[in-house]
């Protein structure tokens, strides 16, 4: 976004279109169901285990990435579509190949705390089907805008302020990393740590290949089998990060090694099929 047109204000008024879209998004998926629905807002758990609640929280969130672009757009006077990918698109054969890598990985992962935790069978919620529709159809458009939004958006904008591409890198992997886990609600470290290392990996990964494709696989799988099997196996309302939301150091130990790991398989992966260059220091640059 440090274009030939590019002056110091611009990523001040893109978040500012963004912040404005994302209010009439707001008014659009939620508001309507706090004054003329049965769904309690207030109740996160409630909220989730409503088809209507899970259907306008995942629409909202996948609402940043119309916020992301049209707040580039205006902002910047750019292609918005570069927030994808140094191509000015979704490389979606790559974005193939990332899911393709994450998806076994993160199963073993989530397989290991099942049993290192002896987790158990529960309820189903009782509008699992219609929950689970809305958790395959949607899911994937909500984690992709969080992406867009702390990975994209947020690491360009703000980045465009530094002349130093690496320090530019440094500080919004700070920033990002610090909003998303505030975007959260939970002040518990181990939380913050989990919540952390996903946005860690998510600014290396694009830094590195040059694209949201691998951050956004990541996050659409761990989402999917996470909400997924708590639709199945029960306990759903558990698998949304709030303010009640703790952790422990062994989980948080056991995501950061899954999140490392899964990161240096993508990357292994990027580099043998030319996406990512030589170099862990180097950016793709297209």
């Amino acid at each position: 976004m440090r274009g030939p047109r590019y002056r110091w204000w611009r990523p001040l008024l893109a978040l500012a279109v963004a912040m404005v879209v994302m209010l009439v998004a707001v008014v659009v998926t939620i508001v309507p169901l706090g004054l003329f629905g049965d769904v309690d807002v207030e109740n996160l758990d409630a909220f989730v285990l409503d088809p209507l609640g899970m259907l306008s929280n995942n629409l909202l969130l996948a609402s940043l990435i119309p916020a992301t672009l049209i707040g580039l757009w205006v902002g910047f006077r750019r292609s918005p579509w570069r927030v994808f990918s140094v191509e000015g698109r979704m490389r979606w054969g790559w974005l193939g190949w990332c899911l393709l890598v994450v998806t076994p990985l993160w199963l073993v992962y989530l397989a290991v705390t099942w049993f290192v935790f002896e987790q158990g069978v529960l309820d189903r919620p009782e509008h699992w089907v219609a929950l689970l529709v809305i958790t395959l159809l949607t899911t994937p458009l909500q984690a992709a805008g969080e992406e867009v939004a702390f990975r994209g958006g947020l690491v360009q904008g703000v980045g465009a302020w530094f002349r130093s591409p690496m320090l530019g890198l440094i500080v919004t992997m700070v920033l990002s990393t610090a909003l998303f886990a505030a975007a959260h609600g939970s002040a518990d470290p181990w939380i913050i740590i989990e919540l952390g290392s996903f946005a860690v990996a998510g600014c290396w990964l694009a830094w590195r290949t040059g694209g949201l494709e691998a951050a956004i696989a990541l996050h659409v799988v761990n989402n999917l089998l996470i909400m997924g099997s708590g639709l199945l196996l029960g306990g759903l309302e558990e698998s949304f990060v709030d303010g009640a939301s703790a952790g422990s150091p062994v989980s948080a130990g056991m995501n950061v090694v899954a999140t490392a790991t899964v990161t240096a398989a993508m990357l292994w992966l990027a580099r043998r099929r030319g996406i990512a260059p030589a170099g862990w220091r180097t950016p793709a640059l297209g």
